[in-house]
């Protein structure tokens, strides 16, 4: 179907973390007012998807990939964009990277809290004098869009990295995981030290989405898939 101006896609947010929503969604309304972010809770959807890779890519991808074969037969067109971050601590050799999100030891199996993490770091990190580490946000996209040549299938990866060094203690208020042990050495402060827009301005999260974006607007124009609401191709 070639692209037209009646041409809607779906963005869907492959997460049911509502964190990671908060910061997603504004960084996605503006690629064109042909393309509708929505949520997995706005549809109605709640669906674990165990992340069984070794790898923030294949876990961004396993994601996106397992949204859109669920959710691909409500939309004409859609794209299911799914990430993976990981803290990365070089006195760690890397960790808890892949494992950010379970990296403290909980029982009965149960995912630790955004503090038991914190602590835990902490606790890993006494007497650590090589504090450095950095942020790494892989983004997948996984869609189904019309264009000039037909309906065109694709996959695509991106990431952000932010460096910087864990304190030795919690500063700031603000944000969400290990944010009040991360401090961005281009700032001096910690994301947690940081307001939403701030922190959008230069997270890890907003690069690897910020680079989708751009990647995504290239792949969008060598289709002749429209971006504004117009009756022209690109």
């Amino acid at each position: 179907m070639p692209a037209t101006a009646d041409t809607r896609i779906t963005i869907v947010l492959a997460t049911a973390n509502r964190d990671k929503v908060r910061e997603l969604r504004p960084l996605l309304e503006t690629i064109s007012p042909l393309f509708n972010v929505v949520t997995l809770h706005e549809l109605g959807v709640e669906v674990e998807i165990e992340e069984t890779e070794e790898t923030l890519e294949g876990n961004a991808l396993l994601k996106a990939r397992a949204i859109f074969a669920l959710l691909s037969e409500r939309f004409p067109f859609m794209i299911a964009l799914a990430d993976d971050t990981g803290l990365e601590v070089n006195a760690l050799n890397g960790a808890p990277g892949v494992y950010s999100a379970r990296f403290a030891p909980v029982a009965d199996g149960r995912t630790p809290t955004y503090q038991e993490n914190v602590l835990h770091l902490l606790r890993c990190m006494k007497g650590v004098a090589d504090r450095a580490a950095c942020f790494r946000t892989v983004v997948a996209l996984k869609g189904l869009l019309p264009s000039a040549q037909g309906e065109f299938r694709f996959e695509h990866t991106a990431e952000g990295v932010v460096p910087g060094s864990i304190t030795l203690e919690e500063q700031g208020r603000e944000g969400f995981g290990y944010d009040p042990l991360f401090l961005v050495h281009a700032t001096g402060k910690t994301y947690a030290e940081m307001s939403m827009e701030e922190k959008n301005s230069l997270s890890h999260r907003s690069l690897a989405v910020q680079q989708a974006v751009t990647d995504l607007r290239n792949i969008l124009q060598l289709k002749q898939i429209p971006l504004t609401d117009t009756n022209t191709h690109l």
